[in-house]
């Protein structure tokens, strides 16, 4: 079974409804999810935020945070993530930011540096700074994988404990 099922099914099972908003993988993530059969029953949507414009003005995202770390780094993703669950109304939710190049990198954010963030209701958030090799579409097919398993992880971890809220 892959990724995408057995999260969509531990997402059905826990009743839990998924969002994300995705920079550097571009929708891929969304589009592993919604090739599976049924993914609507608990996949709200997703948003592509490629532009800094678009972090501000859709996903809320502070100038300041933007200003201050940058489009790609921990407190964008988070705050990405926190726009994702507003947005969607979603229980869970998950938010990528990164440079997948060949353009784009520093000497404080390399070619291949991705954010990723998860949360949700009631949940504790996580977050994971990740270094990844290759070309740019190895780096955005990674980061989807990479955003596939923490949240099949997380929602392992946490998702049962919505029924306790």
């Amino acid at each position: 079974m892959k990724l995408e099922e057995k999260l969509l099914e531990l997402c059905q099972q826990q009743q839990l409804t998924l969002a994300l908003a995705e920079s550097c993988t571009g929708g891929s993530v969304a589009a592993r999810l919604t090739q599976i059969p049924g993914a609507s029953k608990c996949f709200a949507g997703s948003l592509v935020s490629y532009q800094d414009l678009v972090k501000r003005a859709v996903l809320l995202v502070p100038e300041t945070v933007l200003a201050t770390y940058g489009a790609v780094s921990q407190e964008t993703t988070t705050a990405m993530l926190n726009g994702a669950l507003s947005l969607f109304s979603a229980d869970v939710a998950a938010a990528v930011t990164g440079i997948a190049g060949p353009t784009g990198s520093t000497n404080q954010t390399p070619l291949g540096t991705v954010f990723i963030a998860l949360g949700g209701k009631g949940f504790q958030p996580e977050s994971w700074k990740l270094q990844l090799q290759g070309t740019r579409s190895q780096i955005i097919h990674d980061a989807a994988e990479q955003v596939l398993v923490k949240l099949l992880e997380f929602v392992t971890k946490n998702g049962d404990t919505k029924r306790s809220l």
